[in-house]
């Protein structure tokens, strides 16, 4: 909460987020449905999907990364922290349980 010169109290939003997220559309898939990214970062990603997943579920999925004339695919594990309907599908958020790029040590 911060105060004004004039004394209101005024609420501020802190950033939560544990790494910077990239706008970027990047086809998945998980147990053979597809979706496709809103944005990515290092520690969770947010996906548009037809089917809807139940929060606090475990996932494994595939990026589908383009580049040099072909797909290259990368597996995560993920947990489901929220669902929100959206039109005739589903916007998914969740925490990749491994990382997308670990820090160096």
């Amino acid at each position: 909460m911060q105060t004004t010169a004039g004394g209101e109290k005024k609420a501020t939003l802190l950033e939560q987020r544990a790494a910077q997220r990239f706008g970027v559309a990047v086809r998945l898939t998980i147990d053979g449905d597809e979706g496709l990214t809103h944005d990515l970062s290092a520690t969770g990603l947010y996906f548009q999907s037809d089917r809807s997943y139940e929060p606090g579920a475990n996932m494994e999925l595939v990026l589908e990364f383009p580049g040099a004339g072909r797909v290259h695919p990368l597996t995560c594990e993920a947990q489901v922290v929220r669902v929100t309907p959206a039109g005739d599908g589903f916007n998914i958020a969740v925490r990749l349980l491994t990382p997308l790029f670990p820090d160096p040590a």
